[in-house]
């Protein structure tokens, strides 16, 4: 058996058997029979398949520094020239309103014992003297906290009217109080259920105090209607029985109510400024 032998190998290059070794027996007048092996010679210690992985390598290695400077020099493209500059300072302040009462509220002053066809006057001046806003509308609400058929029924329970003068009230403290204008009286209200007011607000125009820093002088008068039933002997249960009824099925006698009034202002439109 003769084996091929390799010489003269530069240094780490190595010899590996890459097939299993053929065995060719040829029958040669006069000359033994010859075994030849195949071998391969690596480049550089390298059999060809890592040759070829080593050269992808330095393939993917190349294109990624490729893309990686293309990335640069995209990213530089988007530089512009820029500047700043500011401006101001600019103050800028929220105006507020204001909407109080005075200088005179008489609306605490109780009425007791009033009877169909009475008047109730109370003075209970409006003011916006410390607002820096104008209003767009100022509302009357009221509520009541007892509350009985005085302002719940609306067609016998307690109307209310509200005026205005132009001056301060020439004013008697009573009681009961009793007020006189001087100069002109305008009515911003005119008579309306309690009831009314209680669930619907109700806009007082024309007053002074829809400008920041008016004034204006209001007398609310109640009036319990003429009309009001009451009949012990036909309703004997004290402010009971129907609404709106009649001296048969309703009694407005002995009822008692405390009324609490509530001024809203509303802002004026928004504007430019």
């Amino acid at each position: 058996m003769h084996h091929r032998a390799v010489t003269n190998l530069p240094h780490h290059v190595q010899v590996r058997r890459h097939t299993p070794p053929t065995q060719k027996t040829e029958k040669q007048s006069g000359s033994p029979p010859t075994i030849s092996w195949s071998t391969q010679i690596m480049d550089n210690g390298k059999t060809p398949e890592g040759s070829r992985r080593a050269t992808a390598k330095r393939v993917a290695l190349t294109l990624a520094v490729v893309v990686a400077g293309t990335g640069a020099v995209l990213g530089g493209a988007f530089a512009t020239f820029t500047d700043t500059t500011s401006a101001g300072s600019q103050a800028i302040s929220s105006g507020k309103v204001v909407l109080a009462v005075g200088p005179i509220n008489d609306a605490t002053i109780a009425a007791t014992a009033i009877a169909p066809g009475d008047t109730i006057p109370r003075e209970v001046d409006l003011n916006s003297t410390t607002a820096t806003l104008n209003d767009a509308t100022i509302t009357l609400g009221i509520s009541a906290s007892p509350s009985s058929l005085l302002d719940t029924d609306p067609g016998f329970g307690l109307q209310v009217q509200v005026q205005t003068c132009s001056v301060a009230w020439t004013r008697v403290a009573g009681p009961p109080p009793t007020y006189t204008c001087g100069g002109t009286t305008v009515t911003v209200l005119a008579s309306t259920p309690v009831k009314t007011l209680e669930s619907t607000p109700a806009n007082l125009t024309p007053l002074n105090s829809l400008t920041a820093g008016g004034q204006d002088y209001v007398v609310m008068t109640f009036t319990f209607p003429s009309t009001a039933p009451g009949n012990i002997a036909l309703v004997p249960a004290l402010c009971s029985g129907v609404v709106g009824g009649t001296p048969a099925t309703e009694n407005l006698e002995g009822c008692s109510s405390t009324l609490t009034y509530t001024f809203t202002a509303t802002q004026r439109a928004g504007t430019s400024k």
